[in-house]
């Protein structure tokens, strides 16, 4: 396992490098709205977008061709995930709805929740679904047969989920500015987390590691298994939109309403590059497998592919 070392706290915004390692290799105009969610396929073959437009579409990742659009839901797509075996992709959207899709077509709908989804994740084993929603409840479904319970209520939004690599631990970000960490199968609280001066917007977990990212514009890490606080970043000039692991855990990409990217060296937690391109924030910025790929979306609609240059 990927070991990160602790770093001391960090509050003033870091400068890059003089030299760009990453750069932009595509621009796609994807959507006619904002790009909320984006994922890539298993293969690294595919991007996976869901906007505003109510549209989930799929793009072949090299050559940024349009493959296939979704219709399913009649609100924006605010959340994506894809199955670890990569046959099945989950979309939630502000129509309440959580569609399933395998092969480009639907294959089914879970319905239960009252309100908006803004996070859904599959566990590591592709048997449990967990989606969190404006309704304040975090459900669980079993992918197959789309059973569901009722795992927690909370007294306001769920914004953002993450889940252990053991499949045990759910981390749950919540607009009231707190993180919770809860048993996955009864729903038991283990440790509630609060440092954050605002609301929780994105969550990312690799190993032993829990990033945060919210609209206080911080990065915060803790210790999955105790919730212990590790250290912090003043990451980006306005809010952070998604945070998210290299495959490898050796890099993390920061997204913004600033309109930018920052990828952070993890063993050190420096700052390595500053992604700059995008005319709008930046709602979701994701790493392909080969972890030297990032894909990144736009409150304009926009993709951009970027590789790293070394």
């Amino acid at each position: 396992m990927y070991v990160v070392t602790r770093a001391p706290v960090v509050n003033s915004l870091p400068q890059p490098p003089s030299r760009h390692l990453w750069q932009c290799n595509q621009v796609i105009d994807a959507h006619n709205s904002w790009i909320r969610s984006i994922v890539v396929d298993r293969q690294g073959q595919c991007i996976i977008s869901g906007s505003g437009d109510h549209a989930v579409k799929i793009w072949n990742l090299d050559s940024g061709q349009l493959l296939r659009t979704l219709q399913g839901h009649d609100g924006w797509v605010r959340a994506l995930d894809i199955s670890p075996d990569g046959n099945l992709l989950v979309s939630g959207g502000n129509d309440g709805k959580v569609c399933l899709w395998r092969s480009g077509h639907q294959v089914g709908e879970l319905k239960g929740h009252t309100d908006s989804i803004r996070a859904v994740v599959f566990s590591p084993d592709g048997q449990w679904i967990y989606t969190g929603s404006q309704d304040k409840t975090v459900r669980r479904w079993s992918a197959e047969h789309g059973t569901q319970q009722t795992l927690l209520t909370h007294p306001h939004w769920i914004r953002a989920l993450a889940i252990s690599s053991d499949g045990q631990t759910l981390a749950v970000g919540t607009h009231d500015k707190k993180i919770g960490l809860y048993d996955t199968t009864t729903g038991q609280v283990r440790h509630r987390l609060k440092k954050h001066e605002g609301e929780i917007v994105s969550l990312a977990i690799h190993g032993e590691l829990l990033v945060s990212g919210g609209a206080d514009k911080k990065v915060i890490f803790w210790r999955l298994r105790d919730g212990k606080f590790l250290g912090e970043l003043t990451a980006h000039t306005d809010g952070i939109n998604s945070v998210s692991f290299s495959d490898d855990g050796k890099l993390l990409a920061t997204a913004s309403r600033d309109r930018t990217i920052r990828i952070w060296n993890m063993t050190t937690r420096k700052l390595l590059d500053i992604l700059e391109g995008h005319e709008s924030g930046v709602w979701s910025a994701v790493f392909a497998p080969d972890s030297r790929t990032l894909i990144s979306g736009d409150w304009a609609g926009q993709i951009r592919c970027w590789q790293l240059d070394r």
